[in-house]
């Protein structure tokens, strides 16, 4: 055998081993048999790459590569991807199912277009539509404090108890009406029946109707003055009942979590003083701006990646929920906010933060994207993997496109309907690799 039929054999069998090792596809292998110059400048107009290459336009394509790899056998007369000691030459990996789902996670992939429009600088800050300064209606000297800074509360959850001396007056004064109610009511009620009877005048039955009367306008005017003052319609109805008391409860309008306490036992606040703030931290604002030529680009429910210094490894998503009406005449900016769910509670008000304003639209020519976590390199390749079944899971060579913070564009090599490994790739990897470097086959 000569040089030369001894560097073709070598040649395809490289060839070869690439083809199952999913370097390179079937479809490209055939069409560069021929001359190169037949096919030159065959490129999928959607997706720009080979036509040949393109699984979103030729499914079968990848489809056909990955049934005959589970039809090969090794060369211990077995199935390749079951062979612990062959498999890694086609890049398959098995691993114990008892780590699935912790250590290696499989989703499916998404289909969509992204890309960076605008990037800026903000600040977090408090969903102002679910904020509250909890403050007295009325003066008093707090008796009781029950939270303190960063409490969690719910809703109608006693903060403070309050003594005020107007308040008390007020009560008296409607106990007072209402006993008064009472005696003009019966009164008017005698002198009607001797009215009835022609035994009372007329002047004495109408000076009793009146003084009812007078009695109902005034107990009505100080039943509002107590709802003005605070006062639910139970705690007057409770007047009737009970001693005269000059205390008061302030309770949490809804549920949330102290940022501020302006308030000490034994201190006198006046009517509408700050006693407790109360925010709910599981949803949040983040405020940015934009020059006014970036206007056009910002629209209601545009996608944000938030990243804080605290966690500069994570990113919170978030949607542009109102943009401003008005340009700062100095800065020649537009405020515009994003609302995030904070439900983790890692977002603090007042954190700085960077804000990547993306733009996200369902396309037909949309293509895959991935997490930065799913992808793998081997030298100037990069590959991700797909389960085959429970255990079992193939690399998968892919083209990248444009990385978006944490997120990067697959040209070619996946399609809607795979599933990747997003996290515990690196672990698959070094799966192959132990066994590539092994002691070989077992069987």
């Amino acid at each position: 055998m000569n040089y030369l039929q001894s560097w073709n054999i070598r040649m395809t069998s490289f060839t070869i081993l690439l083809l199952f090792m999913g370097v390179f596809s079937i479809a490209n292998v055939v069409a560069h048999q021929g001359c190169q110059d037949t096919h030159k400048g065959e490129m999928c107009p959607e997706h720009g790459v080979p036509e040949s290459e393109c699984v979103l336009c030729n499914p079968a394509i990848k489809n056909s590569s990955y049934e005959e790899l589970l039809k090969k056998h090794c060369e211990h007369n077995i199935s390749i991807i079951e062979c612990d000691g062959c498999r890694y030459e086609v890049g398959a990996v098995k691993v114990d199912k008892s780590i699935l789902g912790e250590i290696v996670t499989v989703e499916n992939v998404e289909l969509f277009d992204i890309e960076v429009t605008h990037k800026a600088t903000g600040e977090v800050g408090p969903n102002r539509d679910r904020f509250v300064i909890v403050s007295p209606r009325v003066s008093g000297v707090v008796k009781e404090l029950f939270v303190d800074w960063g409490d969690p509360v719910k809703k109608g959850q006693k903060l403070a108890v309050l003594d005020s001396v107007e308040l008390g007056e007020v009560r008296a004064n409607y106990k007072k009406a209402m006993a008064m109610v009472r005696m003009a009511k019966k009164n008017y009620s005698r002198e009607k029946t001797l009215y009835k009877q022609k035994i009372s005048s007329t002047k004495h039955f109408l000076e009793a109707e009146n003084a009812y009367e007078q009695a109902q306008i005034e107990l009505k005017a100080l039943k509002e003055k107590l709802i003005l003052m605070g006062q639910q319609e139970g705690d007057i109805q409770d007047i009737a009942e009970d001693q005269v008391s000059s205390l008061f409860i302030l309770s949490a309008p809804f549920d949330g979590t102290v940022v501020e306490k302006n308030v000490a036992i034994g201190e006198l606040k006046d009517a509408f003083a700050p006693i407790v703030t109360i925010s709910d931290l599981t949803n949040l604002w983040v405020w940015f701006d934009i020059y006014e030529k970036d206007i056009p680009i910002v629209k209601p429910g545009n996608k944000v990646m938030i990243s804080v210094a605290s966690y500069p490894n994570e990113q919170f998503e978030g949607l542009v929920t109102h943009i401003g009406v008005t340009v700062d005449e100095k800065t020649r900016t537009v405020k515009v906010r994003a609302e995030v769910d904070n439900r983790h509670e890692k977002l603090k008000p007042g954190m700085f933060a960077k804000v990547l304003l993306l733009h996200q639209s369902e396309k037909t020519n949309s293509l895959p994207v991935v997490p930065d976590e799913a992808v793998q390199t081997d030298g100037q390749e990069h590959f991700v993997f797909v389960p085959l079944h429970e255990g079992l899971f193939v690399r998968r060579d892919v083209t990248l496109g444009t990385r978006v913070d944490g997120h990067v564009k697959v040209m070619s090599g996946l399609n809607k309907n795979d599933r990747v490994v997003v996290k515990g790739g690196f672990l698959l990897k070094s799966g192959i690799m132990k066994e590539k470097f092994g002691e070989g086959c077992t069987h």
